[in-house]
């Protein structure tokens, strides 16, 4: 049993290290999900410039068709003055042309105002596209940098599976299944060492007569606490020694 104990041990260190890789590959790394983040973010600001210019170039549009719907109707009125037959009716269209060019006037400001607003705009626009290519650029390039890493993690995996098939062949196999089982449900640490009394899986005191017979390393036994397969530690010292001695 002693035998098996040693194989389970080695072979959980394997299932460890492959269960480590598994999550970083998994898992994107914290610098990538804030460059993720502050491009949504850059994005967003971006969006609602070129809104802002979209409605600054709708209110300069607007006011070249009042403009221009004032100077067709002061053409028209000017045109009227040819046919009047009063004096009165004369001062009404000149009191109605006169307000057509104020009018006119009020409009050509607006439109002033607007291409200063657009010009103004369309920098804020360019601005925040530059930061957002900046931010798409260092996120491709983060991306690759991390694709790189992840085929050295990649090829590892690939490894340590295969070393972990030729281990698992090493353990009986009832045993490995009760060892996968608990692995499964022990966030990977079914084997723990026992120390001074002591689980460390669940850091509970084992009673002392079960203690006493886990020394003698000769049959499978659990945490009565945790239900983790466990092992006194000091049988990995005394392996270590006989491995020296060999």
């Amino acid at each position: 049993m002693k035998e098996q104990l040693l194989n389970l041990i080695k072979l959980q260190e394997v299932d460890l290290q492959i269960s480590k890789i598994t999550r970083e590959l998994e898992t994107e790394p914290e610098a990538i999900q804030e460059l993720r983040a502050e491009l949504q973010k850059a994005q967003q600001g971006l969006e609602t410039a070129q809104s802002e210019l979209s409605v600054r170039e709708k209110i300069k549009k607007e006011a070249e068709f009042e403009l221009q719907s004032c100077e067709d109707r002061i053409k028209k009125s000017k045109q009227k003055m040819a046919e009047v037959k009063t004096n009165k009716e004369y001062q009404a269209i000149l009191t109605e042309i006169d307000s057509l060019e104020a009018m006119k006037s009020e409009w050509e400001e607006k439109i002033i105002v607007a291409m200063d607003e657009i010009e103004k705009a369309k920098q804020v626009v360019a601005e925040k596209e530059k930061v957002v290519k900046e931010l798409e650029k260092r996120l491709k390039e983060a991306r690759q940098r991390l694709e790189q890493s992840f085929s050295h993690f990649k090829k590892e995996l690939v490894e340590l599976r295969h070393k972990r098939e030729e281990m698992a062949k090493d353990v009986d196999k009832e045993l490995l299944k009760r060892y996968d089982f608990i692995r499964l449900r022990r966030n990977g640490r079914a084997i723990v060492a026992v120390d001074a009394e002591v689980c460390e899986g669940c850091n509970m005191r084992i009673p002392p007569q079960k203690y006493n017979e886990l020394l003698k390393s000769d049959k499978l036994m659990t945490c009565p606490t945790c239900q983790r397969i466990i092992y006194w530690k000091g049988i990995l010292e005394n392996n270590g020694n006989k491995e020296e001695g060999e």
